[in-house]
């Protein structure tokens, strides 16, 4: 699952992965106003008296989360500090059903599906995170265990998350779920109220709805405030700090977590993105060399601990050789193979895809497969997909918006089939997709759709 504040999406040219300097800023401000006229805030594992109103991110730090005991006293709010509702969808069809057609239907502005940047299948059922820049800090989570009834979990009660947090990241491990969180910053004036600020926290819930906060992950916090990447794969869970430098940690429950040495992830590798597979995990980003150079790279990993040491990427950036610059931002997964998106830094606007069966092994799609370039004039506009791509760990969906919309799915970025589209069809460019179980969320900046997943004949 993604950060609730974006879609892992892509539509025109890709952003550029931002750092958040300003946000340990708001942090010291913080600290200093939540430690005016309280106690100082106990050590870990010493138990920490019932706090009457939110922790702020100072006292998360400090807090011991260990004591179940005074945990249990809290008061529930008398409501979600995120407005969160209920709503109700028709039910997802089996993850390995081929999709017929696609249904669509315009969302209502107060629907709460809408919000839903991200939904995890697991065992258990469905979790989904949101995001809602509307409503006070918080990330709206629903959970369900049939796809259809999707019920919120409510936020500042003894045994769901605390106000004011930021769920960065949910997955799945053999005890349940672990997500990893972050308090949202709180400037005073309004300035920043969707910024999270450290220190990461892992979560543990053996069923989505109850949730257990453990000792902060303390070396996954950067200088510049950027959360940390996770991912789930065949040996546990690998969570890792973005940038330069990279600082990596591994769980196989979310509770106890290893810090890897140093130097697991070559000096020269900046990281953006990570993805568990079936074969293992890939990290994408940056390979610097020298002081005027950066070019595409992946690696990968077996465990999350031993790393390939040299980057796996070919050219791709029209009419660039080996030495052109270029990055790559993300990673798009489906059961049978992953998409890397990037961009070209010597051709302003230039995005860039490679598509790989393994994290390994991986070739060039220099005309973005069905999607195509985007279909405009002007310096940059043959070098954009049109438009946006999206994958879940087992589909891929390529989604075109506008007077021409067309939806195709993939299981590895290769082979691609054509989906009829019905209903109220998207007039809007695809801006962001999110893929649920049972179809796709489109927005185009100022409407939301739903696309409802149709099998059979």
């Amino acid at each position: 699952m993604t950060s609730p504040s974006g879609d892992s999406s892509f539509s025109g040219s890709p952003e550029a992965v931002g750092g958040r300097s300003g946000r340990l800023a708001a942090l010291v401000v913080v600290c200093i106003v939540a430690f005016i006229g309280i106690a100082i805030a106990k050590p870990w594992g010493t138990p920490a008296e019932p706090p009457t109103t939110p922790r702020p991110p100072a006292e998360v730090a400090t807090a011991a989360v260990a004591s179940q005991s005074a945990a249990t006293t809290e008061a529930p709010a008398t409501e979600d500090p995120t407005g969160t509702a209920a709503f109700t969808m028709s039910a997802p069809p089996p993850a390995t059903a081929a999709w017929s057609a696609i249904r669509w239907r315009r969302l209502a502005p107060d629907d709460p599906l809408g919000l839903v940047t991200s939904v995890l299948r697991w065992r258990g059922g469905y979790i989904a995170l949101g995001w809602n820049a509307t409503d006070l800090p918080g990330t709206p989570v629903w959970t369900s265990t049939d796809g259809v009834d999707w019920q919120p979990v409510p936020f500042d009660t003894a045994t769901t998350f605390w106000p004011g947090t930021h769920v960065l990241n949910v997955v799945e491990v053999p005890g349940g779920l672990v997500a990893l969180t972050e308090m949202a910053a709180d400037c005073g004036d309004g300035s920043c109220p969707y910024a999270s600020v450290p220190p990461v926290v892992p979560w543990t819930s053996p069923d989505g709805r109850d949730w257990t906060p453990h000792a902060p992950i303390d070396w996954l916090t950067t200088p510049t405030g950027d959360p940390p990447l996770v991912a789930a794969g065949p040996a546990g869970i690998v969570a890792a700090s973005r940038g330069p430098k990279v600082r990596i940690a591994t769980s196989t429950d979310g509770i106890t977590w290893s810090a890897l040495p140093a130097k697991t992830l070559p000096a020269s590798f900046v990281l953006d993105d990570l993805r568990g597979t079936g074969e293992g995990y890939v990290a994408t980003g940056t390979w610097l060399t020298g002081t005027d150079h950066r070019g595409a790279a992946t690696l990968s990993s077996p465990d999350g601990r031993h790393w390939s040491r040299t980057p796996k990427l070919p050219p791709t950036s029209p009419g660039a050789g080996a030495d052109a610059a270029s990055e790559v931002v993300s990673l798009v997964a489906g059961r049978d193979g992953v998409v890397a998106v990037g961009r070209g830094a010597t051709i302003p606007g230039a995005v860039l895809w490679w598509r790989s069966p393994d994290g390994r092994r991986w070739t060039a799609i220099p005309t973005f497969g069905h999607l195509g370039p985007v279909a405009c004039t002007g310096d940059g506009c043959l070098l954009q997909p049109d438009w946006a791509l999206e994958g879940d760990g087992r589909w891929i969906v390529a989604v075109r918006g506008g007077p021409d919309p067309r939806v195709w799915i993939s299981s590895d970025g290769s082979s691609w089939r054509d989906v009829p589209l019905s209903g109220d069809v998207p007039d809007g460019q695809a801006r962001r997709v999110t893929l649920l179980p049972g179809g796709i969320l489109l927005r185009d900046g100022s409407s939301t759709w739903f696309g409802e997943a149709i099998v059979g004949p």
